[in-house]
């Protein structure tokens, strides 16, 4: 049974604050209220229970649900703010962004802005190179993609059930609501369950893996009355709601797994207080909730939630550092002297003013008209930056096939006087990411690439010289620095008639000790190494056509059994495949930098590349495949350190006038590329002399 149903709830109100304070803290803090995030749960159960009463109200007065009408209150109670916000990061994108960033920040958010930013989202949480991508000044607005998705399809959800229900008592209706409610709790708390355990990034972003939340919002909405006596003797209760939601957000963490079973305690906390709801007592908590600046928290909760995550991201953009405490206060208060403005000059105008009156069917076209103010440019300047990335891109890979003395590795390779290698010779250079493509564009398609890396199948693709026609077979083996080379291994195919067979898997170094895994890696991905690595091992070593290994790792993030890696499973493998007769070539890691290279190098708005730079001991430090290559001592083994290509007393994200980075530590495809002809010549002609 609910509380009774008004039209204003001071305790909904201060649940509203608590969940927006709560995700404004995280976001800012995330060490003091690491589930914060679950503010977002909050609003959610709290959307399911308003709507559904409000939709169930109409339903029992008039006999009839109005679409039009119930949308077009949506529209204008919640997208004047959202597009004025959207329409100022947009502005703030172009004007003070670097240009690298533009394209992602303008397609997340024309994505925002027809409220599909979630699933944009969730699919590019699969990729593993997505990890790394910065975030954008609209991200936030995921949450409000799910929220839109749901006053789009709830509304639908009661009218079938109307018309199931059509002429029957209103228990009955009840009741099949209540089990169609039940059953999208159910699946969408499986699915949820089920994702989280399988591709948890994607699945936190999912509309069907969150309509659980809204379902039992709904649930609650559906329970008669409690009476006052009633309510006073459950006041307890309502401190355990409240207790439940506060001990979440900081009790849980990001491996909490929401939005899965975990979800349930601030969700059956959030029941609580809204099913018991304000009871006049001492010992009721409404006079904490009643509180008048709770109240007004929970007044500009929306335009708060909208404000604070471009501040938080924009800060350090402007102030070209990172943000400390006290610049954290200060966007606090400008969070809320914004909201407030919203609210006042924004929000009820629209909501309460001559707009309030217009037709529906006239509220829904503003909205699409507004919409388009938003999407059109931002899709138009996503095209053009596409066109012209790709044309860069084009410009980089050919001048890569064929390297001019100053161009890329070959600056640092040469004896050419290359004196400005590492100023960046054209600002549209960064326009192009750079990010390693080859073996699918290579092999013709996608099955081996396309394997997740909580996957343990083994796959290996082969491109290079047609089958039967090489002159030489090389295996390229490891996570993503290994395949990172593989610029460089098409241009080893040409110059050296050979065949590259490829067996990669991100986050998982070609090693055999089963105990070594990524920090970066999930419980899952480790898992899939541990099956992949054995496999992948004596497959290389009993083929017989595989005459050179060719490996390398980033070396810098695994450890063994939780300790330092020392090498050994590296050295077992190696010795593996020189006992099988092959010739193992290990290229030492290349430097990893502590923020994205092109990012940095983008925001320094010149040339100069000084302020991107790294100190070369970061580099230096040992690390399992250094020492396990400096353990080795055998004629066809070799160890190539390229080290002086990227750094000399510090390492830079520039080699030869191109950016050598396309994230904080992968290199790009143009600077592999550049190593030309003469890459590893020395170690892979001694291969073919032995052949």
């Amino acid at each position: 049974m609910s509380a009774p149903k008004r039209d204003f709830r001071t305790d909904l109100q201060a649940l509203r604050a608590v969940a927006v304070l709560a995700v404004i803290v995280n976001h800012m803090w995330p060490d003091v209220l690491p589930g914060g995030y679950i503010g977002v749960d909050v609003f959610f159960v709290i959307s399911g229970y308003l709507i559904t009463s409000h939709l169930l109200r109409e339903s029992r007065s008039t006999g009839k649900i109005r679409l039009g009408a119930f949308w077009a209150r949506r529209a204008r109670r919640l997208l004047p703010a959202a597009l004025l916000v959207l329409a100022v990061c947009a502005v703030f994108t172009v004007i003070r962004l670097p240009m690298p960033v533009w394209e992602n920040s303008l397609y997340q958010i024309g994505a925002a802005a027809v409220y599909v930013l979630n699933w944009l989202l969730a699919s590019n949480s699969l990729d593993y190179f997505a990890q790394g991508d910065a975030q954008t000044v609209v991200t936030h607005y995921w949450s409000l993609s799910v929220e839109e998705q749901f006053y789009l399809v709830w509304p639908l959800i009661l009218l079938v059930v109307a018309w199931l229900t059509f002429r029957r008592a209103k228990r009955t209706q009840v009741v099949v609501t209540a089990v169609a409610f039940a059953g999208i709790f159910l699946l969408s708390l499986a699915w949820a369950t089920y994702g989280i355990s399988h591709t948890p990034a994607a699945t936190y972003f999912q509309t069907t893996a969150r309509a659980w939340e809204f379902a039992a919002g709904g649930l609650i909405a559906l329970l008669p009355v409690f009476s006052e006596v009633i309510r006073r003797r459950l006041i307890p209760l309502v401190w355990v709601g409240w207790a439940l939601i506060l001990g979440s957000t900081v009790l849980f963490d990001g491996q909490s797994g929401v939005p899965g079973p975990a979800a349930l305690i601030p969700v059956v906390g959030v029941a609580l207080v809204i099913a018991i709801g304000e009871v006049d007592h001492a010992w009721s908590p409404k006079q904490l909730t009643e509180f008048r600046p709770v109240q007004i928290v929970g007044d500009v909760s929306y335009a708060a939630y909208l404000w604070h995550w471009p501040l938080i991201v924009a800060a350090p953009w402007v102030l070209h550092r990172a943000i400390s405490d006290q610049d954290k206060f200060t966007i606090l208060a400008i969070t809320f002297i914004l909201a407030l403005l919203t609210k006042r000059f924004v929000e009820d105008p629209v909501r309460l003013g001559p707009l309030a009156r217009v037709r529906p069917r006239w509220i829904l076209v503003m909205t699409v008209a507004a919409m388009a103010v938003v999407l059109i440019p931002t899709a138009a300047g996503v095209y053009t930056l596409r066109d012209r990335g790709a044309s860069v891109a084009a410009e980089l890979a050919a001048e890569s096939r064929d390297p001019g003395e100053c161009f890329g590795a070959q600056a640092e390779l040469g004896t050419a006087d290359c004196s400005d290698s590492r100023e960046l010779a054209d600002r549209s250079y960064l326009l192009a990411s750079g990010q390693f493509n080859l073996i699918s564009s290579t092999t013709g398609g996608t099955v081996c690439d396309d394997i997740p890396i909580d996957n343990g199948v083994l796959r290996s693709c082969s491109f290079g010289e047609p089958e039967g026609e090489q002159s030489l077979d090389i295996a390229i083996v490891g996570d993503s620095h290994a395949e990172m080379w593989s610029g460089a291994l098409d241009t080893i195919a040409s110059v050296h008639d050979a065949r590259i067979h490829t067996f990669l898997k991100g986050g998982c170094a070609a090693t055999a000790d089963l105990a070594v895994a990524a920090a970066v890696s999930s419980p899952e991905e480790v898992a899939a190494c541990k099956i992949w690595r054995p496999a992948m091992i004596p497959m290389i070593a009993e083929d017989p056509d595989i005459d050179v290994v060719i490996t390398t790792a980033r070396a810098n993030i695994y450890t063994s059994g939780g300790q330092p890696d020392t090498g050994e499973g590296y050295v077992e493998a190696w010795n593996t495949w020189l006992d099988a007769g092959k010739h193992v070539i290990v290229i030492a890691d290349t430097p990893a930098f502590s923020t994205t290279a092109a990012g940095c190098v983008a925001e320094t708005q010149s040339s100069s590349t000084d302020e991107c730079t790294m100190p070369i001991d970061g580099v230096r430090a040992e690390t399992g495949l250094s020492l396990a290559a400096e353990s080795m001592d055998n004629e066809n083994f070799s160890y190539v350190n390229f080290e002086s290509v990227f750094c000399d007393t510090v390492c830079y994200p520039v080699v030869g006038g191109i950016p050598a980075f396309f994230d904080s530590n992968h290199l790009s495809e143009y600077l592999t590329r550049s190593f030309g002809d003469e890459w590893l010549y020395d170690e892979i002609s001694a291969a073919y002399a032995a052949e």
